[in-house]
């Protein structure tokens, strides 16, 4: 609610946030948890291993981007809730449907292009949740618990998919049990509709509908819009590279890989990612107290300190196992990686006029999650071409040294550069 130029902000905005977060999880649960059983779905399916792969994974992060940028644009116009309701329903459909539909290719692919379509909203709308529902100061912490959940779906799919497949012998069945964290998203949801309205979507229903359209205008012009879109784009080119090439340099054995075996490598990766996942959730924190309030200096850093990550290709570092300074090497990098993202989502949110922020959140990262596919396939081309890990390691260098210089370009936009917002009040009571 709005009175005498102070938004209140009331406490429900923690309901909004915890039901963000059981649906990004939700999102990266039902999206990774093919992953691990893609043998047994590629015998469900009788088809072979490199088509059950597109069928399962790839082409879910093609719809990803085309849904994200969609729900950028819809939500400024229907406000979170109504997105989260349709996005609970796309994913609880693509899980839960996979047994009635049987071993047909096509409807495994229809399935898996409706659950990408549901995901792509809940990541991109966050900076316009976080404008909506929350006070400044309170929106890079949104942003960072966000890219936290993402990191925590796909760590908890990885371990509950397997196990799952193990008890029930069935990867379709195996899927419906992957939906109910999807399931209570779309509960939670619906409560939504019965809280009180955002207190930013009330302001907006008062004001010339023209407004965002001019705002958005304004928004095209600005060189800063167009290097967000840059920003995730590269950080999703190497968090994706770093993930999908990773587990192989450190289990295949030399001289393609270091030769740990797959043990080890599993266990480096479940080191990674929750050191990832602490990043994105200090995020907020850090910028605050660290940076103050400075956004330019912490884009840096995060693209240079994952550029260390590289040092994993050297023999000193990897030729003694699991060794400390090997962790080192992986910690640091997880640990500047996991902000890059939440803090430029973070950054939208308090720098663009609430009107907008849907817009130009879902473009940068509708658009930018594209950067995790270039990723991916530039590192596999290169492991292909060399049969070795080291020029695709040395890519994700350049890409880290490439968006250190481009954050180097980091401002307010121009045009929103004097704040406008009202005075913000948290309510109290419930």
């Amino acid at each position: 609610m709005k009175t005498d130029n102070v938004i209140v902000y009331p406490k429900f905005r923690w309901f909004v946030m915890l039901t963000m977060l059981i649906g990004v999880m939700a999102q990266g649960i039902i999206m990774i948890a093919p992953s691990p059983l893609i043998g047994e779905v590629a015998k469900y399916l009788g088809i072979e291993l490199g088509l059950t792969t597109l069928t399962v994974m790839a082409l879910w992060t093609v719809t990803v981007c085309i849904g994200g940028i969609l729900g950028g644009a819809v939500v400024d116009r229907v406000g979170v809730v109504k997105v989260y309701l349709v996005c609970g329903v796309l994913l609880v459909l693509s899980a839960a449907f996979t047994p009635l539909v049987g071993p047909s290719l096509p409807a495994i692919i229809m399935l898996r292009l409706i659950g990408g379509l549901g995901t792509g909203p809940i990541l991109t709308t966050i900076a316009r949740m976080a404008a909506e529902w929350f006070p400044v100061k309170e929106r890079g912490l949104i942003t960072g618990v966000q890219g936290t959940a993402t990191g925590l779906g796909v760590f908890i799919g990885f371990g509950a998919s397997p196990a799952v497949f193990m008890a029930t012998k069935s990867w379709p069945v195996t899927m419906v049990w992957m939906a109910i964290p999807a399931i209570i998203f779309l509960i939670f949801s619906a409560i939504m509709l019965f809280g009180p309205k955002a207190p930013e979507l009330i302001v907006e229903e008062h004001e010339d509908t023209n407004i965002a359209a001019n705002y958005f205008k304004l928004a095209l012009r600005e060189p800063i819009t167009y290097l967000c879109v840059v920003y995730v784009f590269l950080f999703n080119w190497l968090l994706q590279a770093i993930l999908d090439m990773t587990p192989g340099y450190f289990a295949i054995p030399a001289p393609t890989g270091v030769g740990f075996g797959p043990v080890a490598a599993g266990q480096l990766m479940m080191v990674f990612q929750p050191v990832f996942m602490l990043g994105a959730l200090l995020s907020g924190w850090l910028n605050d107290r660290i940076y103050k309030g400075g956004y330019r200096l912490q884009v840096m850093l995060a693209f240079l300190m994952t550029g260390i990550y590289f040092f994993v290709r050297l023999p000193g570092v990897v030729g003694q196992g699991a060794n400390p300074l090997l962790l080192l090497v992986m910690l640091i990098p997880a640990f500047f990686l996991g902000q890059g993202i939440s803090v430029v989502m973070a950054f939208i949110s308090k720098n663009y006029p609430e009107h907008i922020t849907g817009r130009i959140g879902g473009m940068a990262m509708g658009l930018g999650l594209i950067g995790g596919t270039v990723g991916v396939s530039l590192g596999s081309t290169a492991l292909t071409k060399t049969h070795t890990y080291h020029a695709s390691l040395m890519i994700v260098t350049i890409v880290a040294v490439v968006g250190f210089v481009v954050a180097m370009a980091l401002k307010k936009p121009r045009a929103f550069a004097e704040p406008s917002e009202p005075i913000a009040k948290v309510e109290r009571s419930a």
